[in-house]
């Protein structure tokens, strides 16, 4: 197996397969033996796809607030962020969710993606007075669907109350992240969890959670879509991703010039279509001249066919094509506005 799957509690790792895993050829749980459905329906997820890694130290939160997006200052004990980390051109290396953690903070990372940014922040962290490992002892799962919040309680765990909020009872974390819930927890705590968070609800895997991600408009850079997409083209300016009076960090000075002097040419857009054709990450896709305007952040195989995040020019008109054959697609909505469509309806 691959040294992602080798990160995996080996306890934790045995239940999903007991419950039918289906495994990608990174080890990641796509789903338990069924397609993802309906976002909105009562799901418990476990989240294979995301690796926890512990950034610890005096100057973890100094540090991390001159490579990122996100101010770090706003991670406090109630509160999460995402983040990306850019290259130079301002582009999307790595992308994360920040949690608060006792000594120092967490990551929340797409495990396909945590040794670039293990390797990347390492090369900056020389003079720094923190570490960042992989977190062996913790799992994620998810929860989504009108019952979430009870479910939760009716668990005993805490309860966030608003968007990005962080509760924690001392081992247990759980963020509310859009429309879901995100419980991070040991992996003794999850096996004993586990149980009750899927008694009222389907269960999943990665893909049911990606679909989840999907339906709550969060992209993230994923390999084959690296160093491609600002973050504002991701819409990390409107889900509190980006912060533009935060101070510097890599790449922030072609960001800050796109929100005060430029003006964005595309957007990340929520997309389906029919059949069972989802497209990797970094996708290219091309209008009927072949011309092309825009590429794939992620897609999802459903039972009612593809979901999909992409970015895609303002300019964009008529039929997406793939290798020259139409996708077939319509649009879809996302749970918050796009200002240049705000703007164009006045």
């Amino acid at each position: 197996m691959s040294a992602i799957h080798d990160t995996r509690p080996r306890a934790w790792t045995a239940l999903l397969d007991d419950a039918g895993a289906r495994r990608d050829q990174d080890g990641i749980a796509r789903d338990l033996g069924t397609l993802p459905d309906d976002p909105g329906a009562d799901m418990a997820f476990a989240c294979d796809h995301l690796q926890l890694l512990n950034l610890r130290g005096p100057d973890a939160a100094t540090f991390l607030q001159g490579q990122v997006t996100t101010d770090v200052r706003e991670v406090s004990a109630q509160r999460s962020r995402l983040a990306m980390h850019l290259s130079l051109k301002g582009r999307g290396l790595v992308s994360f969710r920040v949690l608060p953690a006792e000594d120092g903070l967490d990551l929340l990372v797409p495990a396909t993606m945590a040794a670039s940014l293990q390797e990347k922040l390492g090369k900056y962290m020389v003079f720094s007075k923190a570490t960042l490992t992989t977190d062996t002892q913790r799992v994620v799962i998810g929860l989504s669907g009108p019952n979430a919040a009870d479910t939760l309680s009716g668990a005993g765990l805490p309860l966030p109350r608003d968007q990005d909020a962080c509760a924690s009872n001392g081992t247990i974390t759980v963020v509310q992240a859009g429309s879901r819930y995100l419980i991070v927890a040991p992996v003794e705590d999850a096996l004993d969890l586990w149980p009750s968070l899927t008694d009222d609800h389907d269960t999943g895997a990665a893909d049911h959670a990606l679909l989840a991600d999907i339906a709550d408009g969060e992209g993230h850079v994923l390999p084959g879509a690296e160093d491609l997409f600002l973050p504002q083209v991701l819409n990390y300016d409107l889900i509190h991703g980006v912060s533009f009076n935060k101070g510097c960090y890599t790449g922030q000075e072609v960001v800050a010039r796109m929100k005060f002097k430029g003006q964005l040419k595309q957007r990340m857009r929520r997309l389906q279509w029919e059949g069972d054709r989802p497209l990797p990450p970094g996708t290219v896709l091309r209008n009927n001249g072949g011309q092309a305007v825009g590429e794939i952040v992620v897609s999802v195989l459903t039972r009612r066919g593809v979901q999909a995040l992409a970015v895609l020019r303002h300019d964009a008109e008529g039929p997406l094509l793939v290798d020259g054959l139409p996708l077939g697609h319509s649009p879809a909505p996302l749970p918050y506005a796009l200002p240049e469509e705000a703007s164009a309806s006045h």
